[in-house]
């Protein structure tokens, strides 16, 4: 049952991230309108069906439909299975992560449906990061031995982290009409349709600070023997800077934007998992017993 349990928060916490990947993906192509019903893509037509000439942003979009539509009762079950789990604290992620999931899956349709103001897309993707990083933790915190014991490196990722989600939730405030702004990436370029020149500069100021903070939390982590994992946030915003002076010199094509709004989802969740790695402190491992209650217990 353990091993079940583990399993189910592996595939929830991945469908998750697939999920504000595929977001990240609709934004950068501007595949959003493409499929102007919902739940079909259509009208008349439930599918985007493949012809020849046909665009591919309708297919993006119904793909991120699909995987925020099958992340939704992953979640769920999750949750109910969790119950069974004696240790409190991927009990309650779950739920709060399922909370963000079913959130974000209602402004979802209300995006298609009537649209919704910026504030409202906020709520939305600060719903489904929200759902990322606890079903995140909580999986990490399933590992046997581990327990919530943050040190240094932790409360440093967490700001980072913190730092991070502020940054791409202020992008949607200052974000023009149909500016690429509007999408998950660092801040690399003022658009002329954007606004709120004072939060823009805020947005950089975040920005410095969570790779500062992301830096000197992995050579902690690095030092205490996590190399992977202090590794994998660095080398994340790194390609996240590349790819931004890239599009500062004229590379801003669908393709530059795609891989740089996808490199910022990763770079979010990299530095999630700096955070949730750090904050889990080993101890001896528990029994299965220990680890997942029986059948009645709560």
């Amino acid at each position: 049952m353990n091993r079940a349990v583990r399993g189910w928060f592996t595939v929830a916490a991945a469908l998750a991230l697939a999920s504000v990947v595929m977001g990240a993906v609709v934004c950068a192509t501007e595949s959003g309108a493409s499929c102007p019903n919902w739940p079909g893509c259509y009208l008349d037509q439930f599918l985007p069906t493949p012809a020849a000439g046909l665009s591919t942003n309708p297919l993006i979009e119904f793909a991120h439909r699909v995987v925020a539509g099958l992340t939704g009762p992953v979640v769920l079950v999750t949750a109910i299975l969790g119950r069974r789990l004696s240790v409190p604290r991927p009990r309650r992620l779950a739920w709060i992560a399922l909370a963000g999931t079913l959130s974000a899956g209602l402004f979802g349709m209300l995006i298609v449906k009537v649209g919704i103001p910026w504030w409202l897309g906020v709520l939305d993707l600060g719903s489904a990061l929200a759902a990322t990083v606890c079903l995140l933790l909580a999986r990490v915190l399933l590992v046997d031995g581990a327990r919530w014991k943050p040190g240094r490196a932790a409360r440093l990722s967490w700001t980072a982290l913190g730092g991070l989600a502020a940054m791409h939730l202020l992008a949607l405030a200052v974000a023009g009409a149909h500016s690429y702004t509007r999408c998950m990436g660092w801040p690399v370029l003022v658009l002329g349709s954007d606004h709120w020149p004072v939060l823009q500069w805020a947005r950089v100021g975040l920005a410095v600070l969570a790779t500062v903070l992301i830096v000197v939390a992995a050579v902690r982590e690095f030092r205490s023997g996590g190399r992977v994992v202090a590794v994998l946030p660095v080398a994340a915003v790194a390609l996240e800077l590349i790819v931004g002076l890239a599009m500062v010199a004229g590379s801003g094509g669908v393709g530059v934007r795609t891989v740089h709004s996808v490199t910022a989802v990763v770079a979010f969740w990299c530095t999630a998992l700096l955070a949730a790695r750090s904050s889990a402190g080993v101890v001896a491992p528990a029994s299965a017993s220990e680890a997942v209650g029986s059948p009645g217990r709560r």
